[in-house]
């Protein structure tokens, strides 16, 4: 009887330590599937988000970011920021708000009209504006004497011809030797071109957060490459604020991704930057050096 006795109580406390062993494991594994959930979640609410700048909210926003990081002319671009929103903004409902950039679409015939019924003098462009903001943090060893290309007729008509656009004007060649078209060297290696020429002038930015973001569009009719469009890219710790003009008469446009791919897909989504299929390019470069080419997403 004893030993039946001993037996009944060594199962019993085998079956309690079983039963708590299985509570742990169980509170384990709903503890790593919470977490897991929590981790995804997180994940999925950090995605690419983006402004057209359209109001005061936005504006100061992007503006305090510019400030901090040492941008330059940062209330002169304020200035530039909010006399479109209170024109073209207004005349294409352009919103004081963030949205995802996929969702973003734009009436650039209003805006457009918005632009011109305000004024008498021609808008600026992704180039003019990354320019301004680089002012004094873009640094060239050499640059070009005389630009007498084509690319840049309207920037030059507009800096030449306009008062608002000085700070531009007083740089001039650095300006074209930056952003002007560059001749094909290497046909079988036509993303060097653009490095090179960054190389060959000295081009430097004396920033550790700010870089500019340039892309460069081949034209085989002519075998040259030039800067269609650029923006300033500012770096963060854990995600990168990418700020722009699009293009004459259309909005400026501040836009936070958490990698690089994320951006190049919402650059990709722009079929202004592509030619026919087959051809070169787009290419995309950081502070002149080649980081890789837009894949055609229309």
């Amino acid at each position: 009887m004893k030993l039946i006795n001993l037996r009944k109580v060594y199962m019993l406390k085998s079956q309690n330590k079983t039963k708590k062993v299985i509570k742990v494991a169980t509170f384990i594994i709903l503890l790593c599937m919470m977490l897991d959930g929590c981790a995804k979640l997180e994940k999925k609410q950090k995605r690419p988000i983006a402004t057209y700048m359209g109001g005061n909210n936005t504006i100061t926003e992007i503006c305090k970011e510019l400030h901090a990081v040492g941008a330059s002319h940062v209330d002169v671009f304020q200035e530039w920021v909010t006399d479109f929103a209170d024109s073209a903004g207004k005349n294409a409902n352009i919103k004081d708000t963030w949205s995802d950039p996929e969702k973003m679409k734009v009436d650039t015939g209003k805006c457009m009209d918005g632009w011109e019924k305000n004024h008498n003098y021609s808008d600026t462009d992704c180039r003019m504006t990354a320019f301004l903001l680089l002012d004094g943090l873009l640094h060239a060893e050499s640059t070009e004497d005389n630009y007498d290309g084509t690319y840049l007729m309207f920037d030059m008509e507009a800096i030449d011809n306009v008062d608002r656009y000085e700070i531009i004007r007083q740089n001039k060649d650095m300006f074209t030797t930056l952003y002007g078209e560059k001749s094909i060297i290497d046909d079988k290696h036509p993303e060097t071109t653009f490095s090179d020429s960054w190389k060959h002038y000295g081009f430097q930015i004396d920033s550790d957060r700010i870089s500019v973001l340039s892309i460069a569009i081949y034209d085989p009719d002519t075998d040259v490459i030039f800067i269609g469009h650029t923006g300033l890219l500012i770096k963060y710790s854990d995600y990168f604020l990418f700020v722009e003009k699009i293009a004459f008469e259309q909005p400026y446009q501040a836009t936070k991704v958490y990698n690089m791919e994320e951006l190049f897909d919402i650059l990709s989504s722009r079929p202004e930057y592509f030619g026919e299929e087959g051809e070169a390019g787009p290419f995309v470069y950081n502070n002149g050096e080649y980081i890789g080419t837009l894949k055609n997403n229309n």
